[in-house]
């Protein structure tokens, strides 16, 4: 039983060494070094995110297609113990104070982008991209029963995260990457967007946002 403890506390520590000269500049250019930092770079991580943006794009930019049933989006059922709204009403607080901050009006909400955010939202946790699942592209939504949302603008930004915080804290978390990303952030201090929806999904692990910005016709 020692023997197995000593071995164990022994394994433990080179680990935890090997960990160490993995993330140092010691061995940096090294065979072993360059050994010890693929293993490092597969290590597991409790946080993660992902975000993506689409440029926004004009109605006349976007192909047509037909209209096809789509599932009620406006209270998604897979949000477990997650307050949805808390994590939408941050989102919104947090972009309208950026917005304000860099000198441009506060987007409104709509409730038309928002069932368009929502009904990403939970596509996105199936293809997490501008992509639909079904293989059509990300502003056909947009014409779905209940959405019907006719443009001049309108931009997507997508994020991901693994939950582990408040709500509030993982939106304020989430929306840091968001605004972390050029591409994102253009959307997002974009001066031409008036209106905008957030849609929330949580799947039980991951909190999926979505951002869904428009001008109207």
């Amino acid at each position: 039983m020692r023997k197995f403890f000593s071995y164990s506390l022994l394994l433990l520590i080179l680990i935890g060494f090997g960990y160490w000269l993995g993330s140092s500049t010691i061995l940096e250019g090294t065979k072993i070094g360059d050994t010890i930092s693929q293993v490092v770079d597969k290590l597991p991580s409790n946080q993660i995110v992902m975000v993506n943006e689409v440029p926004n794009s004009s109605e006349q930019e976007q192909s047509t297609s037909a209209n096809s049933a789509s599932t009620s989006a406006n209270n998604p059922t897979d949000t477990y113990e997650i307050d949805v709204a808390v994590v939408e009403n941050r989102v919104l607080e947090l972009l309208n104070n950026l917005r304000v901050e860099v000198g441009v009006s506060p987007v409104t909400t709509n409730d038309q982008l928002r069932n368009a955010a929502n009904i990403r939202a939970i596509e996105t946790e199936e293809s997490f991209s501008h992509t639909r699942p079904d293989g059509r592209a990300t502003f056909t939504v947009l014409e779905e029963s209940g959405v019907e949302y006719s443009y001049q603008l309108v931009g997507e930004n997508l994020a991901m995260g693994t939950n582990y915080l408040a709500e509030k804290e993982m939106a304020e978390w989430l929306f840091k990457g968001l605004k972390e990303s050029p591409g994102h952030y253009e959307n997002m201090v974009n001066k031409d967007f008036e209106e905008v929806g957030i849609g929330v999904h949580y799947n039980g692990e991951n909190l999926y946002i979505v951002q869904m910005f428009g001008t109207p016709l």
